[in-house]
């Protein structure tokens, strides 16, 4: 089955050609989250886990050599990105969150959530499932919502965790680190410079944020 999303030329109010990535951010996460450390949690993931994996004869991951136990919330990484990189008093339209790894919260609709948090409290959705490209398909997704429905603020975020709960039973490539990366796209305040960019110059097959890392470093050097 195939889903087609249809969106209606843009209005008189779309983004003007000043429109772009107007703040960044990107944070390292090494230590697991909150939440991993919550026995409660890990007994239920453990459980959750266990079940979908036995047909299959795999088992949920134990902890790693550092004792470890399953990684990251994809909120908790979230939340930390959106506070670096939103400014105070601002609210934002749509928030498009990007990951490949899954999450460590199976049964939370993380974007929903997120859409409550975030400033605005905007539209808010997320693209995974696609791998390397989840984070470049996103984008596409946001720039053609902001085009169509005239937005003012966008925020995408991409965030990925160096581990997988369970055991894939194949060979798998995880990124090397845990890390999440937020643009705030926009028409420019007095004193910034938009970049602009094209989402196919960002695509990759790379595990982790790969480009994006680096695209947030360069933006925040401007």
């Amino acid at each position: 089955m195939s889903i087609r999303t249809l969106l209606p030329p843009a209005p008189p109010g779309a983004p003007s050609p000043r429109w772009g990535v107007r703040r960044a951010a990107r944070l390292a996460f090494p230590e697991p989250s909150a939440l991993a450390a919550d026995p409660v949690h890990a007994a239920r993931l453990h459980r959750y886990l266990s079940d979908l994996l036995a047909p299959y004869g795999l088992a949920p991951a134990g902890p790693d050599a550092t004792g470890r136990s399953y990684g990251q919330s994809y909120g908790e990484m979230a939340e930390a990105l959106i506070r670096a990189v939103v400014p105070a008093g601002e609210q934002v339209d749509l928030l498009v969150l990007a990951h490949s790894v899954p999450d460590l919260t199976p049964g939370r609709a993380t974007a929903c959530r997120l859409g409550h948090v975030c400033p605005g409290g905007p539209l808010s959705f997320a693209v995974t499932d696609q791998g390397g490209a989840a984070a470049s398909t996103a984008l596409r997704l946001l720039t053609a919502y902001a085009d169509s429905a005239g937005l003012r603020r966008a925020l995408l975020l991409v965030v990925e965790q160096d581990r997988l709960p369970y055991d894939p039973g194949v060979p798998v490539a995880l990124p090397a680190a845990s890390r999440g990366v937020a643009l705030l796209f926009g028409d420019p305040l007095p004193g910034e410079r938009p970049l602009r960019i094209d989402p196919a110059a960002t695509a990759t097959v790379r595990p982790g944020t790969g480009p994006w890392w680096e695209l947030a470093g360069t933006v925040a050097d401007r």
